[in-house]
C-alpha cells in the first residue's frame, strides 16, 4: 500500500468519526434511552441496512467459506438464516417493539416476578457482556487475518488502530450514531467489492475460463445445493432446527437485531426493517462475495486439499490459511493506484460496522441492567459517561482475548454462529409461547449456556467432530433440562403473567391470560396469519439464496426457480402485510 491507499483508508475512517460525532448531543439527550435506543426513532431502511452491515463483520469470511467448501459453503449460514430472518421479522420484531424496553435483559423483570427476576436480569446482563467479548474477539481476529497480507502491521496494531476509531465514534454517538455510520459503511462495502470483480475477472481470463479452471480440478466445488460431504443430511438438519429457534440467539434475533427493533419508530418500521434486512443480508451483499470466492477457487489450493488430493495443480498457489484468501486474491491482480486502499477501506467498513454494534450492545447490558439496577439514582449525564467508559473497556477486554486465544478461524466461525448460542435457543420459544416457563428455567439456561458450550466445543474436542454432534448434544440437553426444571419449580404468579401478556400479546399457550387481558390498542394478527406469512417469507428467502448462487454458474433452471420463489412469495407476503383500511 502506498500513500494514496492509506489516504483513502484514512478518509473512510474520518467520515465514520465525523458522522458519529454529529450524533453526540442526541446520544446524551435522554440518558440510556437516547444512548442505547436512539430515542425510538429509527426508520425501516436504516434498521435494514445497518443490520446487514453489522452481519457483514468481514468480507474475508465469505471468501474463506467458498474456498474451503465450494459454493455450498454459504449454506453453513444460509440454511438457518432463510428460516430465522423471516420468523424474526414477522413474529419477534413485533413483540420486542411492543415492550418498549432498552435491552433484551429488561424483558426478564417483565416476564418473571420477585427477587429471582431481578437476579436473573443481572446474571443475564453479565453473561451477555461476555458473549459480546467473544463475538468481538472473533470479529477482530478475522479482520486482522484478512487484511494482514496487504497491511504491514502486526495484529495488535491493526486492532488498536481501527478499533480505536470505531470505539470513539460509537462512544460519542451511541446507537443512533452506530446505525447511520453503518449505513454509509455498507455503501462503501458494496461498491468496493463489486468494483474489484469488474477489474479482476478480465485479468483472470473471463468468467468462462474461471469456471473452467475450477471444474477441471474441483468440480464438486460448483455444486450449489447442500446434502453431501461435511454439509450432509444430519448437519443440514441441525442447521434447519437452529434456524427455527435462532430468534433466541444473541448473535441474531435477540442481539443487535433486537436492539434496533426496540429503537424502531413503530411496529411496521420494525417489520419492514427486518424484511429489508433479509433481502440485503441473504443476497445483495453476498452477490459480489460469491464471485470473490469463485475467483479464489480458481487461484488457490488449501492445506486440507493438499492432504486429500496432493500438491497444488499447475497455475494454483498453496495458501497456508484460508482466512488470508481475501488479501491474497487482491495481490493476484494488477490494480489502479488507490484501488487497494479502497478495498482495504471496504474491509475496515465491514469490521467497524460490526464492532460498533457489538460494543454498543454489550455496553447496554452493563449500564441498563446492572449498574442502573444497583445505582438507580444515576443522572442522565452520569449514565452517558459510564456508558462511554464501558464501551472502551469492552473493546480492550475483547482485544486481549483476540490476541491470546483466537486462532483457528473456521472453528471459531462455527463456534460463534452455532455452538456458543445453541444452548440458549429454546428460550426464544419458551419465554414467549409457553406461560408455564419460569425464572428458574431462564436462570439455568443463562448460567449454564456459555460454560457448557465452551466445554463441549473446545474442552471435549467437538470442534473436530461432525458439526451436528456437538450442537445437537447442546440443543437437546438444553430443551430437556429447561423443561424439567420448569415443571419441577413453581409457575410465575398470575399477576406477573397477565402484566407480561398485556405488554406484548405473544402467540402460543396463553389461553387464560388471553381471556383476562384487555384488548390491545394496536390489534393482534391471528396466529394462523403469522404462520402463513412466515411460510411465505421462508420460501421467498430460500428462492433468494438459490438464485444468488445460480447467477455465477449459469444454472438457468435454478436461477428461474429462485427468482420465481422469491418474487411470487415475496409479493404475496407484502400484499398480506399491507395496511388495512380503517372502517
Amino acid at each position: 500500500m502506498d500513500w494514496l491507499d492509506w489516504a483513502i483508508v484514512a478518509a473512510s475512517c474520518v467520515v465514520s468519526l465525523g458522522l458519529g460525532s454529529y450524533f453526540t448531543g442526541k446520544a446524551a439527550r435522554k440518558g440510556a434511552e437516547g444512548y442505547f435506543a436512539a430515542e425510538r426513532s429509527l426508520p425501516w431502511w436504516a434498521i435494514g441496512i445497518s443490520n446487514a452491515a453489522t452481519y457483514q463483520s468481514g468480507n474475508g469470511a465469505f471468501v474463506m467459506l467458498v474456498l474451503t467448501y465450494g459454493l455450498v459453503g454459504n449454506w453453513w449460514w444460509w440454511a438457518s438464516w432463510v428460516i430465522w430472518m423471516p420468523l424474526v421479522a414477522l413474529i419477534w420484531a413485533v413483540l420486542w417493539t411492543r415492550m418498549r424496553i432498552v435491552t433484551t435483559a429488561e424483558l426478564l423483570t417483565l416476564r418473571y416476578g420477585g427477587r429471582p427476576a431481578i437476579l436473573a436480569r443481572r446474571v443475564y446482563a453479565v453473561m451477555m457482556f461476555f458473549f459480546a467479548v467473544l463475538i468481538i474477539a472473533y470479529v477482530t481476529g478475522f479482520f486482522a487475518k484478512t487484511i494482514a497480507p496487504l497491511v504491514p502491521m502486526k495484529e495488535w496494531q491493526i486492532l488498536l488502530t481501527f478499533g480505536a476509531v470505531t470505539v470513539v465514534y460509537t462512544m460519542l454517538g451511541g446507537l443512533q450514531g452506530s446505525v447511520f455510520v453503518a449505513v454509509v459503511q455498507f455503501v462503501i462495502i458494496l461498491v468496493g467489492c463489486a468494483a474489484f470483480l469488474f477489474v479482476a475477472v478480465p485479468q483472470h481470463g473471463g468468467w468462462s475460463q474461471i469456471l473452467g479452471r475450477i471444474n477441471a480440478v474441483r468440480p464438486d466445488a460448483l455444486e450449489q445445493l447442500p446434502g453431501s460431504g461435511k454439509l450432509g443430511g444430519l448437519t443440514l438438519l441441525m442447521l434447519v432446527v437452529q434456524g427455527f429457534f435462532f430468534a433466541g440467539s444473541p448473535t441474531a434475533g435477540e442481539g443487535m437485531t433486537a436492539q434496533r427493533f426496540m429503537a424502531a419508530r413503530s411496529e411496521r418500521h420494525a417489520i419492514g426493517g427486518q424484511l429489508f434486512n433479509a433481502f440485503i443480508s441473504l443476497s445483495l451483499r453476498v452477490l459480489p462475495l460469491v464471485g470473490w470466492g469463485l475467483l479464489a477457487l480458481a487461484c488457490f489450493w488449501t492445506p486440507e486439499l493438499a492432504d486429500k488430493r496432493g500438491e497444488a495443480p499447475a497455475g494454483f498457489r498453496l495458501i497456508e490459511d484460508p482466512a488470508h484468501a481475501w488479501g491474497e486474491l487482491i495481490k493476484t491482480c494488477s490494480l489502479p493506484r488507490g484501488f487497494v486502499g479502497l478495498l482495504v477501506a471496504t474491509e475496515v467498513a465491514a469490521f467497524m460496522s460490526t464492532l460498533s454494534a457489538l460494543v454498543n450492545w454489550g455496553g447496554s447490558f452493563v449500564v441498563n441492567d446492572f449498574l442502573k439496577e444497583i445505582w438507580p439514582q444515576m443522572q442522565r449525564g452520569t449514565i452517558v459517561a459510564v456508558s462511554r467508559i464501558v464501551t472502551v473497556f469492552l473493546f480492550v477486554f475483547a482485544a486481549v482475548v483476540t490476541i491470546l486465544y483466537v486462532k483457528n478461524m473456521m472453528s471459531w466461525f462455527l463456534f460463534i454462529n452455532s455452538a456458543m448460542v445453541v444452548f440458549l435457543l429454546p428460550l426464544a420459544w419458551f419465554r414467549f409461547f409457553w406461560w408455564r416457563f419460569n425464572v428458574w428455567g431462564e436462570l439455568a439456561a443463562t448460567v449454564l449456556g456459555l460454560p457448557l458450550s465452551i466445554l463441549v466445543w473446545f474442552g471435549l474436542g467437538f470442534e473436530d467432530k461432525p458439526f451436528w454432534q456437538g450442537t445437537g448434544l447442546l440443543f437437546l440437553s438444553s430443551f430437556a433440562l429447561l423443561t424439567v426444571i420448569t415443571l419441577l419449580t413453581p409457575p410465575e404468579s398470575p399477576g406477573t403473567l397477565l402484566r407480561f401478556y398485556e405488554r406484548c400479546h405473544p402467540p402460543g399457550f396463553w389461553k387464560r391470560q388471553r381471556a383476562e387481558a384487555a384488548p390491545p390498542p394496536h390489534g393482534v394478527r391471528p396466529l394462523g396469519h403469522a404462520l402463513v406469512d412466515s411460510f411465505l417469507g421462508i420460501v421467498a428467502c430460500f428462492g433468494l439464496v438459490v438464485g444468488t448462487n445460480a447467477v455465477f454458474t449459469g444454472s438457468w433452471g435454478l436461477l428461474a426457480l429462485g427468482i420465481s420463489c422469491a418474487g411470487i412469495c415475496g409479493a404475496w407476503l407484502l400484499f398480506r402485510l399491507r395496511p388495512k383500511p380503517v372502517a
